[in-house]
Protein backbone atom coordinates (compact mmCIF):
# COMPACT_ATOMS: atom_id res chain seq x y z
CA UNK A 1 0.00 0.00 0.00
CA UNK A 2 1.36 3.45 -1.19
CA UNK A 3 1.66 6.08 2.08
CA UNK A 4 0.47 9.43 2.44
CA UNK A 5 2.85 11.45 0.28
CA UNK A 6 4.28 14.30 1.95
CA UNK A 7 4.30 17.33 -1.05
CA UNK A 8 6.82 20.27 -0.39
CA UNK A 9 7.15 23.04 -2.11
CA UNK A 10 9.09 21.72 -5.25
CA UNK A 11 7.60 21.16 -7.93
CA UNK A 12 4.64 18.34 -8.02
CA UNK A 13 6.02 16.10 -10.99
CA UNK A 14 9.24 16.20 -9.74
CA UNK A 15 8.09 14.65 -6.10
CA UNK A 16 5.55 11.89 -7.67
CA UNK A 17 7.68 10.29 -10.36
CA UNK A 18 8.34 7.11 -8.93
CA UNK A 19 4.95 6.52 -8.82
CA UNK A 20 2.53 8.53 -10.99
CA UNK A 21 2.84 10.28 -14.41
CA UNK A 22 0.30 13.08 -14.31
CA UNK A 23 -1.41 15.44 -11.99
CA UNK A 24 -4.32 17.89 -11.86
CA UNK A 25 -5.73 20.17 -8.83
CA UNK A 26 -9.01 19.70 -8.89
CA UNK A 27 -11.44 22.88 -8.13
CA UNK A 28 -13.58 22.29 -5.06
CA UNK A 29 -16.81 23.88 -6.43
CA UNK A 30 -18.67 26.72 -4.40
CA UNK A 31 -21.62 25.83 -2.10
CA UNK A 32 -25.23 27.27 -3.09
CA UNK A 33 -27.81 26.46 -0.58
CA UNK A 34 -31.29 26.94 -0.53
CA UNK A 35 -32.88 30.67 -0.31
CA UNK A 36 -33.41 31.08 3.25
CA UNK A 37 -31.20 28.22 4.61
CA UNK A 38 -28.31 30.21 6.77
CA UNK A 39 -31.39 32.13 7.95
CA UNK A 40 -33.41 29.10 9.57
CA UNK A 41 -30.40 27.36 10.98
CA UNK A 42 -28.88 30.16 12.36
CA UNK A 43 -29.29 30.34 16.68
CA UNK A 44 -28.34 33.45 17.43
CA UNK A 45 -27.10 36.51 15.03
CA UNK A 46 -24.19 36.73 13.25
CA UNK A 47 -23.25 33.09 14.15
CA UNK A 48 -20.83 31.49 11.61
CA UNK A 49 -22.89 28.70 10.12
CA UNK A 50 -21.40 26.07 7.03
CA UNK A 51 -23.54 22.93 6.15
CA UNK A 52 -22.50 19.76 6.60
CA UNK A 53 -21.21 17.65 4.04
CA UNK A 54 -24.95 15.56 4.46
CA UNK A 55 -26.52 18.83 3.88
CA UNK A 56 -24.57 19.78 0.90
CA UNK A 57 -25.12 16.13 -0.62
CA UNK A 58 -28.61 16.46 -0.13
CA UNK A 59 -29.87 19.89 -0.96
CA UNK A 60 -26.74 22.08 -2.09
CA UNK A 61 -25.98 22.33 -5.40
CA UNK A 62 -22.32 23.02 -7.05
CA UNK A 63 -21.35 26.66 -8.24
CA UNK A 64 -18.37 26.43 -10.48
CA UNK A 65 -15.09 28.68 -10.08
CA UNK A 66 -15.81 29.26 -14.15
CA UNK A 67 -18.88 30.67 -13.09
CA UNK A 68 -17.88 32.38 -10.18
CA UNK A 69 -14.91 33.85 -12.10
CA UNK A 70 -17.05 34.98 -14.99
CA UNK A 71 -19.63 37.03 -12.34
CA UNK A 72 -16.28 38.51 -10.10
CA UNK A 73 -14.45 39.78 -13.08
CA UNK A 74 -11.71 37.51 -12.15
CA UNK A 75 -9.03 34.98 -13.74
CA UNK A 76 -8.94 31.42 -12.02
CA UNK A 77 -6.07 32.25 -10.42
CA UNK A 78 -7.08 35.14 -8.84
CA UNK A 79 -10.19 33.45 -8.12
CA UNK A 80 -7.24 30.80 -6.26
CA UNK A 81 -5.42 33.63 -4.32
CA UNK A 82 -8.61 35.24 -3.14
CA UNK A 83 -9.99 31.93 -1.89
CA UNK A 84 -6.46 30.56 -0.17
CA UNK A 85 -5.87 34.54 1.09
CA UNK A 86 -6.46 33.71 4.98
CA UNK A 87 -4.14 36.71 6.09
CA UNK A 88 -5.70 39.16 3.30
CA UNK A 89 -2.65 39.82 1.15
CA UNK A 90 -4.82 40.87 -1.64
CA UNK A 91 -7.87 42.42 -0.03
CA UNK A 92 -8.83 43.71 -3.46
CA UNK A 93 -9.14 40.19 -5.16
CA UNK A 94 -10.93 38.74 -1.72
CA UNK A 95 -13.51 42.16 -1.90
CA UNK A 96 -14.04 41.43 -5.23
CA UNK A 97 -14.90 37.64 -5.03
CA UNK A 98 -17.17 38.31 -2.00
CA UNK A 99 -19.32 40.47 -4.25
CA UNK A 100 -20.84 36.70 -5.90
CA UNK A 101 -21.93 35.67 -2.11
CA UNK A 102 -25.07 36.19 -0.48
CA UNK A 103 -25.99 34.53 2.82
CA UNK A 104 -26.70 31.24 1.59
CA UNK A 105 -23.52 30.76 -0.70
CA UNK A 106 -20.50 29.57 0.29
CA UNK A 107 -16.41 29.55 0.50
CA UNK A 108 -15.67 25.51 -1.31
CA UNK A 109 -14.88 22.78 1.43
CA UNK A 110 -11.68 23.74 2.64
CA UNK A 111 -9.03 20.76 3.78
CA UNK A 112 -10.78 17.93 2.81
CA UNK A 113 -12.02 16.60 -0.57
CA UNK A 114 -15.43 17.71 -1.44
CA UNK A 115 -18.40 15.89 -1.26
CA UNK A 116 -19.86 16.97 -4.89
CA UNK A 117 -16.27 15.04 -5.92
CA UNK A 118 -16.19 11.93 -3.83
CA UNK A 119 -18.76 10.04 -6.48
CA UNK A 120 -17.02 10.46 -9.25
CA UNK A 121 -13.12 9.81 -7.61
CA UNK A 122 -15.01 6.66 -6.38
CA UNK A 123 -15.73 5.66 -10.19
CA UNK A 124 -12.56 6.67 -11.41
CA UNK A 125 -10.17 4.32 -8.44
CA UNK A 126 -12.66 1.57 -9.82
CA UNK A 127 -12.36 2.30 -13.51
CA UNK A 128 -9.39 -0.43 -14.23
CA UNK A 129 -11.22 -3.02 -12.40
CA UNK A 130 -10.09 -2.29 -8.38
CA UNK A 131 -11.72 -4.05 -6.29
CA UNK A 132 -11.34 -1.46 -3.14
CA UNK A 133 -9.97 2.04 -2.12
CA UNK A 134 -7.08 2.24 0.18
CA UNK A 135 -7.11 5.01 2.07
CA UNK A 136 -4.04 6.74 4.47
CA UNK A 137 -4.68 9.93 7.33
CA UNK A 138 -1.12 10.11 8.57
CA UNK A 139 -2.43 12.47 11.50
CA UNK A 140 -5.23 10.13 11.96
CA UNK A 141 -2.63 7.18 12.25
CA UNK A 142 -5.57 5.57 10.33
CA UNK A 143 -5.31 3.08 6.97
CA UNK A 144 -7.01 0.79 6.04
CA UNK A 145 -9.09 -0.39 2.35
CA UNK A 146 -13.17 -0.36 1.79
CA UNK A 147 -14.60 -2.56 -0.89
CA UNK A 148 -15.65 -0.58 -3.95
CA UNK A 149 -19.10 -1.58 -4.17
CA UNK A 150 -20.26 -1.67 -1.22
CA UNK A 151 -18.85 1.85 -0.74
CA UNK A 152 -21.87 4.75 1.14
CA UNK A 153 -20.87 8.11 -0.20
CA UNK A 154 -21.64 9.26 3.76
CA UNK A 155 -19.22 6.64 4.73
CA UNK A 156 -16.48 8.09 2.49
CA UNK A 157 -17.23 12.06 3.82
CA UNK A 158 -16.48 10.62 7.45
CA UNK A 159 -13.86 9.13 6.74
CA UNK A 160 -11.83 11.91 4.53
CA UNK A 161 -10.22 14.46 6.58
CA UNK A 162 -7.47 16.78 5.54
CA UNK A 163 -4.04 15.33 5.43
CA UNK A 164 -5.78 11.88 3.13
CA UNK A 165 -4.98 10.17 0.36
CA UNK A 166 -7.48 8.05 -1.58
CA UNK A 167 -6.44 5.19 -3.87
CA UNK A 168 -7.16 2.34 -5.91
CA UNK A 169 -5.66 -1.36 -5.10
CA UNK A 170 -4.01 -1.28 -8.30
CA UNK A 171 -2.19 1.90 -7.54
CA UNK A 172 -2.96 3.66 -10.53
CA UNK A 173 -4.80 6.36 -9.45
CA UNK A 174 -4.32 9.11 -6.05
CA UNK A 175 -6.29 11.81 -4.57
CA UNK A 176 -5.06 13.41 -1.68
CA UNK A 177 -6.22 16.24 0.33
CA UNK A 178 -4.41 18.73 2.31
CA UNK A 179 -4.92 21.72 5.27
CA UNK A 180 -6.03 24.75 4.30
CA UNK A 181 -6.54 23.90 0.19
CA UNK A 182 -9.38 24.21 -1.51
CA UNK A 183 -8.44 21.15 -4.35
CA UNK A 184 -7.96 18.46 -3.85
CA UNK A 185 -4.36 16.42 -5.80
CA UNK A 186 -5.55 14.09 -8.43
CA UNK A 187 -2.58 11.83 -9.41
CA UNK A 188 -2.66 8.93 -12.23
CA UNK A 189 -0.48 6.69 -14.31
CA UNK A 190 -1.62 7.76 -17.18
CA UNK A 191 -1.11 10.18 -19.73
CA UNK A 192 -4.22 11.26 -20.76
CA UNK A 193 -5.12 13.17 -17.42
CA UNK A 194 -6.98 15.47 -19.72
CA UNK A 195 -9.21 13.12 -21.22
CA UNK A 196 -9.95 11.56 -17.49
CA UNK A 197 -10.91 15.17 -16.39
CA UNK A 198 -13.04 16.26 -19.55
CA UNK A 199 -14.97 12.58 -18.72
CA UNK A 200 -15.46 13.62 -16.00
CA UNK A 201 -16.79 16.66 -15.96
CA UNK A 202 -14.40 18.25 -13.31
CA UNK A 203 -12.89 21.69 -13.38
CA UNK A 204 -8.98 21.23 -12.27
CA UNK A 205 -5.57 23.05 -13.20
CA UNK A 206 -2.74 20.48 -14.48
CA UNK A 207 0.47 20.45 -13.49
CA UNK A 208 3.38 20.91 -15.97
CA UNK A 209 7.17 20.92 -14.86
CA UNK A 210 6.91 23.84 -12.78
CA UNK A 211 3.81 23.56 -10.79
CA UNK A 212 3.78 23.75 -7.01
CA UNK A 213 1.46 23.44 -4.33
CA UNK A 214 0.95 27.70 -4.81
CA UNK A 215 -0.40 26.97 -8.35
CA UNK A 216 -2.92 29.65 -7.88
CA UNK A 217 -0.30 32.20 -7.59
CA UNK A 218 2.75 31.36 -10.14
CA UNK A 219 3.17 33.31 -12.55
CA UNK A 220 1.46 31.57 -15.93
Amino acid sequence: MLEYIQLDVSPILSQISNHFKSAAFLLHPFVQMPDGWEKRKRERPFQHIYPSDEEILNIGKPVSWNQISQQSDLTLQEVGIAVHDHRDKRPDLTNQLRTCFNSDFYYPREDKISVFLLNDIVNVLGSKGADFVLYSAPLEGEKGRLKIEEIKLEEMSDLTPAEFMLMDDKLEFAFISEYDAYTTLFLTKDDNISEIIRRMNWEATICDNKTTLNWFSQKS
